[in-house]
């Protein structure tokens, strides 16, 4: 579908779910102004400290959101001959072209400052996206997630074809909460056995954030099964959501689940799990809008770029700051939050129209070429 500006607009399924299309936007602002206080170094006001505390689990958020769509979108062409081939193309230039624009920035950068800083077997794992199974290898920053993200693409058509009812979907979601709790348990501990390090690879690999993919899948299954006119259990469900995030954002109740296997963030996954199912059947108007609609298409290039942003502006953020905080005390962080969205926004929006969507759309000609291909074959039928 042509849109006035020539480009070709990105009409996939998943896109006729607002409410999901707005949770993502909120996970990517929620992102960005965590690592303004991480990265970026602006203070957060006294009051908003689960910013810091809580708005990095909107990763998490992404993973739940990433498989709902995933389900929505691939459980229609499952019985299409190469469902597989095509899926698998979607997915990679869904993916693959911003992310190696943005690994090729970083390794310019890396040498223009006086060197490339990582080996061959780094860039090796991160053009193949393996590098969410081996420690600290991501280059481009914020990367691991992507990482994990691509390695859940490649075993996602069997969580589909293994899962076809709500009953099954559970099993899998029951299964895979006490595989990551657990082995998120173990690596922590090799963790504290080893050398001190910043960073504990326990919270960063693939499996101890498989059970997040599988909350997804269960919340597309359960929200299914839910009609629209279910009055009472709109309202039970949308009580105990916002109940739970209360609980977790204002009451910081996930202090006590927190242990070796990071139960805080499964609690985390459980909330933001009813959340998607609440959106999907009954979104929001403020959540289901436009402006946050327009986050979520653009999440993406959102979280890849946030961190150069701040990286860069960094000097200019600590003086617009001290400026803004003689007249807005600690609020200053939130005047500092619009200044960097305005920047990001633009470089945003040139990434999505020009190696996004073209990306997208590349991998739609590939599906449509072979397709073509394999209806002349002989004996081919246009069903097939």
């Amino acid at each position: 579908m042509a849109s006035k500006d020539g480009l070709v607009a990105v009409v996939d399924a998943e896109r006729l779910l607002p409410g999901i299309h707005g949770l993502r936007g909120v996970a990517a602002l929620a992102v960005v102004l965590y690592h303004l206080a991480l990265i970026g170094k602006v203070a957060v006001p006294a009051g908003f400290g689960f910013i810091i505390r809580d708005f990095g689990l909107s990763v998490h958020l992404f993973f739940i959101l990433s498989a709902f769509s995933l389900m929505h979108s691939t459980l229609g062409r499952i019985e299409r001959t190469g469902w597989l081939n095509d899926y698998f193309i979607r997915r990679f230039f869904r993916i693959a072209p911003l992310f190696y624009c943005v690994l090729t920035f970083e390794l310019l950068r890396q040498i223009q400052g006086g060197g490339l800083s990582v080996g061959f077997d780094k860039i090796v794992t991160n053009l193949s996206f393996t590098f969410g199974l081996v420690p600290f290898t991501e280059i481009v920053w914020g990367g691991w997630s992507v990482g994990v993200e691509m390695l859940f693409y490649v075993v996602f058509p069997v969580i589909v074809l293994c899962s076809k009812s709500q009953r099954s979907a559970l099993a899998w979601l029951l299964i895979s909460v006490v595989v990551s709790y657990s082995v998120r348990s173990l690596m922590h501990a090799e963790h504290l056995k080893g050398p001190v390090t910043r960073w504990d690879w326990s919270y960063f690999a693939f499996v101890p954030n498989f059970c997040f993919f599988i909350m997804g899948c269960f919340a597309y299954r359960l929200s299914r099964g839910l009609g629209r006119e279910a009055s009472k259990a709109k309202t039970i469900l949308s009580l105990a959501t916002i109940a739970l995030l209360l609980a977790l954002v204002v009451g910081g109740i996930g202090k006590y689940f927190k242990g070796a296997g990071r139960l805080d963030i499964i609690v985390w996954g459980v909330a933001f799990m009813m959340l998607c199912v609440w959106q999907s059947v009954w979104p929001s108007r403020w959540l289901a809008n436009k402006y946050l609609e327009y986050f979520g298409e653009r999440s993406f290039s959102m979280y890849l770029l946030h961190p150069i942003v701040m990286y860069y502006m960094k000097d200019s953020l600590a003086k617009i700051y001290a400026a803004s905080a003689v007249y807005l005390g600690g609020y200053a962080y939130f005047f500092c939050a619009i200044v960097v969205l305005a920047v990001l926004l633009v470089l945003v929006e040139i990434t999505y129209r020009l190696i996004e969507i073209p990306g997208i759309n590349l991998g739609k000609k590939i599906i449509a070429k072979k397709r073509m291909v394999d209806l002349e074959k002989p004996g081919a039928t246009e069903t097939a």
